[in-house]
Parts: structure tokens; C-alpha cells; sequence
């Protein structure tokens, strides 16, 4: 096939700054009552107690709560080889665990194999019957990248992200996601 003549053909177009990457429109812009980040302050033993104990609380609520899912975001690399990350997600409604999934991340960083993990919860969390995700994870970073559709690593996970949850907030006006930092002690 002769490759100059197909590329004629092309009629789409990529636009690096189509309308899901400019301010005002983003998905932040769109449903800030929506979305929240609860950070974990470590500088101290207390701080990080009184996080911990409020996650604590937040997931007992959760249990009584039909409506709320509960998922729990990590990474780890294999040992000996080290080829590739791997991402999973657990996933707790009442108290009982529903279900969890693991795939390979690839060779790539700890924060993208983190949000890819992020992007494997959501999309299958946001496909439920419920209004409220707690998504925890010990990288908030990812969880922050995980709804910014602008230019950066692994953007295609974050737009994914971004149209999974647009469709949930469009589900119903109590529809909300609270992304909680569990940083590893130590």
C-alpha cells in the first residue's frame, strides 16, 4: 500500500488544545461540589493519626451507606524481575468486598502506574449503582493528575478518567467522588 497516498486521506484532525483541556471546561471548572481531596499532613505522628482516624470514620459511615463505594488504589513492582508495575483495586460496598482487579501498568513510573490503577477504579466504580466513591490512595498526585486533561504523562488515563466521571456527576446531582490520601508510614 503506498503510505503518501493513504495520508492524504486522513480527515481527522488532533487539536492539543481541544475544549476538554481549556480552563473553564475542564472537569474541576465543571463540578468543584463534585470533587474533593483530603491530603494527609505528615509532619507529625498526630497528624497522621487524626488523618488515618478520620478515614477510619469515613469508611465506617460507608457501611451503612448502599450508595457508597469504597476503593482502594496501589502499584507494586515484582520482585526479582522488575519488568513492570503492577496496578489493582479493591473494591468494598457494605462493608463487604465486591471484588478486585490487577493489571500490568507497563514499564513506567510509580505515580503513572498509580494513575492508571486510578483510572481502572473509576471506570469500572462509576459503571455501578451508587452516588458517592471514596477512592483512597497513597499517592495523591496521581489522584490530582487523575482530573487534569491538560498535556502531561499518561494523559490518555486522565481523559478517560475525566469522561467516566462527567458521565457519574451527570448521573445525579449527589453523585461525588472523595479521593483520600494513605501514605505508607515509615
Amino acid at each position: 500500500m503506498d503510505t503518501e497516498a493513504s495520508l492524504l486521506n486522513f480527515t481527522e484532525c488532533f487539536n492539543l488544545f481541544g475544549a476538554k483541556t481549556i480552563l473553564g471546561c475542564r472537569l474541576l471548572d465543571s463540578f468543584p461540589d463534585h470533587i474533593s481531596f483530603h491530603p494527609c499532613n505528615c509532619s507529625s505522628l498526630n497528624n497522621y493519626t487524626a488523618h488515618l482516624e478520620s478515614l477510619g470514620h469515613l469508611c465506617l459511615e460507608a457501611v451503612s451507606s448502599p450508595s457508597t463505594l469504597v476503593v482502594v488504589a496501589d502499584t507494586s513492582a515484582i520482585p526479582p524481575k522488575n519488568m513492570q508495575d503492577i496496578s489493582a483495586a479493591c473494591f468494598w460496598k457494605l462493608g463487604h468486598r465486591l471484588l478486585s482487579s490487577k493489571a500490568p501498568a507497563g514499564r513506567t513510573t510509580a505515580s503513572d502506574a498509580e494513575l492508571f490503577a486510578i483510572r481502572l477504579e473509576v471506570s469500572r466504580a462509576t459503571s455501578m449503582d451508587i452516588e458517592h466513591i471514596i477512592l483512597i490512595t497513597d499517592f495523591l498526585g496521581s489522584a490530582k493528575k487523575a482530573v487534569d486533561p491538560s498535556v502531561h504523562s499518561r494523559q490518555a488515563h486522565s481523559l478517560v478518567i475525566c469522561s467516566a466521571l462527567k458521565s457519574f456527576f451527570y448521573g445525579g446531582l449527589g453523585h461525588k467522588i472523595k479521593f483520600w490520601d494513605c501514605p505508607k508510614q515509615g
